[in-house]
């Protein structure tokens, strides 16, 4: 039987996708069609759902690695940001591999979680850090920000896992029909999109601007969450 192509696969995974209602945009717009693409490539080259998560993982905990340690010039700071968003496509495409694939493992779904749980509890320290070190804070108190941000996200993810996992029994949703309010709940959800963030934080190289877009996006998320705690309490309740 003759091997699927790359556009084959393409239109398999474009028929099987999770439900987009609700998506943060740049996840919705931007990294699940990345996703898609490079889910496509990876199971033309064989490669296993966990083989691209340790990928996407090496990527990320590299461009962490580099916020830490790189210097906050626009060259360095762009090459970070698009190390980042290309691990954050890659865990897209390791869920859609899996799909392709006919399923995964409780294996697999624990090391992606893995992987997200180190990258959100490092991220926004390694900012700290390279913010820090660049002594180009006018306030050492401006610190605060990144450790609050990484509290508040870290927060909002095993909060939002576990609801997922209990609302769906550990099962996956597939792509519906959206009406307008899915569309609407996307563009709420800005300030908590990870790939907005990895964008934002190509602005380093000027420090000044890029903690009020920072500081902005950190109180976008922090309300955000603050509304959907008794949501989610209240959902879980009556299940």
């Amino acid at each position: 039987m003759t091997e699927p192509t790359i556009r084959d696969n393409i239109r398999a995974l474009a028929a099987a996708q999770k439900s987009k209602a609700g998506a943060p945009l740049y996840s919705r717009i931007v990294n699940r069609p990345v996703g898609r693409v490079l889910a496509a490539i990876a199971h033309r080259a064989h490669l296993t759902p966990d083989q691209v998560t340790l990928l996407s993982a090496a990527c990320t905990l590299a461009g962490i690695a580099l916020l830490a340690a790189a210097p906050l010039a626009p060259a360095a700071t762009a090459g970070t940001s698009l190390l980042l968003m290309l691990g954050y496509a890659l865990d897209s495409a390791d869920g859609q591999l899996a799909r392709l694939r006919h399923g995964g493992s409780k294996a697999g779904e624990w090391l992606d979680h893995v992987a997200d749980a180190v990258k959100l509890s490092t991220l926004h320290g390694a900012v700290a850090i390279g913010l820090f070190r660049s002594g180009r804070l006018a306030d050492p108190a401006l610190l605060l920000l990144p450790l609050a941000y990484g509290a508040v996200q870290n927060v909002h993810f095993f909060t939002y896992i576990l609801t997922y996992q209990l609302r769906y029994h550990g099962g996956t949703p597939l792509a519906r029909d959206e009406s307008r309010p899915g569309l609407l709940k996307s563009v709420l959800s800005v300030p908590t999109d990870y790939g907005l963030l990895c964008l934002v934080l190509a602005l380093r190289f000027a420090p000044a601007p890029f903690l009020w877009v920072y500081g902005l996006m950190l109180a976008g998320h922090a309300a955000y969450l603050l509304a959907a705690l008794p949501k989610w309490y209240l959902e879980m309740r009556r299940l």
